[in-house]
């Protein structure tokens, strides 16, 4: 009865931590708020802003997830929520 107890504290311990690495590095954000950032950076940069078609583009680009390489997708896409030039926007993407 030990035995079993231990070994559902493991497993349980496991999923915890399977959930914490899924939220905190493998869960992209949202494709509106990459590329509302990219917008307001471009107007900010330069005055011009993303039109209507421009943006569904961008949400349709970076919402597909890939099959392979989830890891770097999902830090590109966070370095381009968070970036706040168009210099680190640059950076981002290579």
């Amino acid at each position: 009865m030990k035995a079993l107890k231990i070994l559902g504290i493991i497993v349980g311990i496991i999923v915890v931590a399977a959930f914490v690495f899924w939220f905190g590095w493998l869960k992209a954000p949202a494709a509106e708020d990459v590329c509302s950032n990219i917008s307001s950076v471009m107007e900010k940069e330069s005055g011009a802003k993303l039109d209507d078609a421009s943006m569904k583009e961008c949400v349709t680009r970076y919402s597909r997830t890939p099959e392979f390489g989830l890891m770097p997708w999902t830090k590109k896409l966070k370095c381009l929520r968070d970036a706040s030039s168009a210099a680190e926007l640059d950076k981002c993407g290579k």
